[in-house]
């Protein structure tokens, strides 16, 4: 095991493998509080997908029309964010990083299944 430069502390060659794959390698550990914006603005994705569309398609038939590219820009957000929150808590350095980093991957997973029924409506 090597040690990063900012701890002095061992590292994992898992933990250096996702270090580097989310560009964090030998960055200083910083604040884990910016995560609440981007944990915000996936709650508000959420609410507006499955509560607020659903809800108002019915009475505005337009909004038929603009669901699907919709929902598309807003999973590619969402996964830009998962992947940006998961960057923050790895820089962080947070000692639940593994368990977060299990999440993410599930709901990045989850997100390209809604993505890919999304294009395929969308082309067909």
């Amino acid at each position: 095991m090597s040690t990063d430069a900012t701890t002095d502390r061992p590292r994992s060659a898992a933990d250096r493998l996702v270090r580097q794959l989310l560009l964090v390698e030998d960055a200083a550990p910083r604040s884990i509080v910016t995560l609440k914006g981007s944990l915000v603005l996936t709650a508000v994705r959420c609410i507006l997908m499955y509560a607020v569309i659903p809800l108002l398609a019915p009475v505005v038939g337009w909004l038929g029309v603009i669901a699907r590219p919709l929902s598309l820009a807003m999973s590619v957000a969402a996964m830009g964010l998962a992947i940006y929150s998961l960057r923050r808590v790895w820089l962080a350095d947070w000692r639940y990083r593994w368990a977060y980093t299990g999440f993410i991957a599930a709901v990045v997973a989850l997100l390209v299944v809604v993505i890919v029924f999304d294009v395929r409506a969308l082309v067909t």
